[in-house]
């Protein structure tokens, strides 16, 4: 049990230093390239933390086990909205840029329409997704990633603040290097949780509706709380909102691609419903208000936790009913 502490500890210091090397340089990028902050977190961040959602997935339809894909896509969604922003509006409160809302909008548009077709035709047809379907979350991710990297460029900069290009290759090598070592370090805290809570007598139920379910959102949580900590209000949101979008269509859609995906409808259909509960209530925030404050961050905890709770709930149903 002391070394699995020790490791814990240890992986979780390493987690946070490499997170700050993240957001720090995915500043510079931003910077380099001349484009905002919202811009490199939608795509380049948000594609960069969402690989452990994309190597489960992948697995996962390889083994013919597509509704794992699915539930660790939407399981992640929802943790990337109410737990990862609202741990960070809880903790530090954080702004929303108006010049940042149209893009929020509208990936949080297309992810509830993708999320809204999921859930019905789950309900018509009894499976999620096919190849075909698959197909088109991946023709949409191309489109997705062209608007973004097609974006007018930010004005002119003044001279001093402009990077050469050794500088952008630094800094793009750094940003890889604190990825890496978010995703290692997050796959070791992880495993030292769950054999601590396996010591601790704890049920593998329990252990997989939580520490595992939020595992593969760590990426995500550990950059966005140090991008809010440092009031790269853009980053953080693009992000967390931009990982979504990868996950639906990036993700979801090459797991599609690769095996049908057939899923449990009870315990499916929730999620997709709290993924898009999750997304209005951040858009209701966003423009109403402009700001997540801390009484907004604790509402949005709340909603997360009674997601575990139904999760569970349906879960021991349908193991129930399955004896």
């Amino acid at each position: 049990m002391l070394v699995e502490l020790i490791t814990l500890i240890i992986f979780v210091i390493v987690l946070a230093k490499s997170a700050e090397l993240v957001v720090d340089n995915a500043e510079r990028l931003a910077i380099f390239f001349g484009i905002s902050t919202l811009a490199i977190g939608m795509l380049l961040v948000a594609v960069s933390t969402s690989l452990p959602e994309l190597a489960v997935s992948v697995a996962s339809a390889t083994a013919k086990q597509g509704a794992i894909a699915a539930g660790n896509v939407f399981g992640s969604n929802i943790a990337n909205v109410l737990l990862i922003l609202g741990l960070g509006a809880s903790l530090y409160g954080f702004r929303v840029g108006r010049e940042n809302l149209a893009d929020l909008a509208l990936v949080l548009l297309l992810t509830t329409v993708i999320s809204v077709y999921i859930l019905f035709h789950s309900e018509i047809a009894g499976q999620a997704l096919g190849f075909y379907e698959g197909a088109l979350l991946l023709v949409i991710f191309l489109w997705y990633a062209n608007r973004l990297l097609s974006k007018k460029k930010l004005e002119s900069m003044p001279r001093q603040h402009k990077m050469s290009r050794r500088e952008g290759l630094v800094a793009f090598l750094s940003f890889g290097l604190g990825i890496i070592g978010v995703i290692i370090s997050s796959h070791f805290v992880v495993d030292s949780a769950v054999a601590l809570a396996e010591i601790a007598g704890l049920a593998k139920s329990f252990i997989g509706a939580t520490l595992i379910a939020v595992g593969t959102s760590l990426p995500e949580l550990s950059v966005d709380l140090q991008a809010i900590r440092k009031r790269q209000y853009g980053l953080a949101l693009g992000d967390a909102i931009g990982s979504n979008m990868s996950n639906l269509t990036l993700v979801l859609g090459a797991a599609a691609a690769i095996s049908p995906i057939v899923v449990q409808l009870n315990v499916f259909i929730a999620a997709l419903l709290f993924a898009v509960v999750a997304n209005m209530a951040f858009l209701y925030i966003a423009v109403v208000k402009g700001r997540f404050e801390r009484k907004d961050g604790l509402v949005m905890l709340a909603l997360y936790l009674l997601y575990l709770v139904v999760i569970f709930y349906l879960q021991f149903g349908e193991i129930r009913l399955a004896a």
